[in-house]
């Protein structure tokens, strides 16, 4: 009996460890937080300021999380600058990049079950992308062919 429940247990805690830091809802509800809220979010989930970097002519205030003894599983998210929007509220432009094929797969299946819709499925060059749209958000989801990397847009409208 003691072996099951440890089994049980190491199946749990090694499943916590590989677990994606953000979920498509984070990345959703960080497009309408105050500056404050956003920074206590992704420091509460291991994410650490990394500076400011130039991207599309948009200046983003950058946040990294390096898993420890697994360098390839980099994340990183990029805070747009605050945009007034015509209702009054300010909102963010949210750029998410990992290496990790599979938390690009759960963040694309969670974006499906979402209450947003699938406009546009398609391909570029190096890519598969998919965009999601609703009253509120529009998501674009970037997988490369390669599945090594790809990213998710969000912005509030």
């Amino acid at each position: 009996m003691k072996g099951y429940l440890f089994t049980i247990l190491l199946f749990f805690s090694g499943s916590a460890l590989y677990a994606q830091s953000v979920s498509f809802g984070d990345l959703l509800n960080l497009t309408g937080m105050t500056g404050v809220q956003e920074h206590d979010l992704l420091l509460a989930k291991g994410f650490k300021a990394a500076g400011t970097q130039t991207f599309s002519g948009k200046t983003f205030e950058q946040f990294t999380k390096v898993t420890k003894g697994t360098p390839d599983k980099t994340e990183s998210v990029l805070l747009g600058a605050g945009v007034k929007t015509v209702s009054g509220n300010v909102t963010h432009e949210i750029i998410y990049n990992t290496q990790q094929e599979q938390d690009l797969n759960n963040l694309l299946a969670e974006a499906k079950k979402s209450n947003m819709s699938l406009i546009f499925q398609g391909t570029d060059a190096t890519s598969n992308i998919y965009r999601f749209d609703n009253s509120l958000f529009r998501a674009s989801i970037s997988l490369a062919f390669d599945k090594k990397s790809g990213n998710v847009d969000v912005q509030q409208k």
